[in-house]
C-alpha cells in the first residue's frame, strides 16, 4: 500500500471540534449568546473559525481583541488562510466592510452607538471588563450591542463566568 504524502498532509490537518466546542457552536447556530472560558491554547478561537466558515453571508462577523498586535496577528493568519477579512485598530483600517473584521473593541464603539451592530460580536479576552482603564469600553460595547447582534465572549482567565450574564 502506498500513501500519497499530500493526502496524508491533508488528513493531518483535519481537526474535529471537541464536545465543548461543538456545544458552543451549536448554541451559536441556535442564535444564542455564548460565553466560553477555557485555558489558553484550548481552542476558543476555533469555535469562531468554524462559525465563520459556516455562516458567510449572514452579516458581518467582528472579532475583537485587546491589542493592535493581536489584531494584526489574526488578520495576517486569516488572510493567509484565504479569508476575505478586514482590520480596524485605530491606526489601521482596511477592508472594513469585509464579511469578517478583526478589530480592537474601541474601534467599534461609534458603530455600536449608531445601533449598527454586526451579526456577531466576538469579545476575545472579555476579562478586560475588570480592567480599571479599559473595562468601561468593554462594558459599554456589550451593553450597546443591538439585540440582533449575537455575542461570543472568550476568556482563559475568568473564575466566575456564570456571574457574567
Amino acid at each position: 500500500m502506498s500513501i500519497d504524502p499530500d493526502s496524508f498532509s491533508a488528513l493531518n490537518r483535519l481537526r474535529l471540534p471537541d464536545f465543548w466546542q461543538h456545544e458552543a457552536l451549536q448554541a451559536m447556530r441556535d442564535g444564542q449568546d455564548v460565553i466560553v472560558d477555557a485555558p489558553t491554547g484550548a481552542g476558543k478561537t476555533y469555535i469562531f473559525e468554524l462559525f465563520a466558515r459556516e455562516y458567510s453571508g449572514c452579516g458581518q462577523l467582528v472579532y475583537t481583541v485587546p491589542t493592535r498586535a493581536l489584531a494584526n496577528d489574526k488578520y495576517m493568519e486569516w488572510q493567509r488562510a484565504g479569508w476575505n477579512i478586514g482590520i480596524a485598530t485605530g491606526d489601521v483600517a482596511a477592508n472594513t466592510s469585509a464579511p469578517v473584521l478583526v478589530a480592537t473593541l474601541e474601534t467599534q464603539r461609534e458603530r455600536l452607538l449608531r445601533g449598527d451592530g454586526p451579526a456577531l460580536l466576538v469579545v476575545d479576552e472579555y476579562q478586560m471588563l475588570a480592567d480599571p482603564e479599559r473595562g468601561r469600553n468593554y462594558e459599554s460595547a456589550i451593553a450597546l450591542a443591538p439585540l440582533s447582534t449575537r455575542l461570543l465572549l472568550l476568556s482563559g482567565s475568568v473564575a466566575n463566568p456564570h456571574d457574567v450574564q
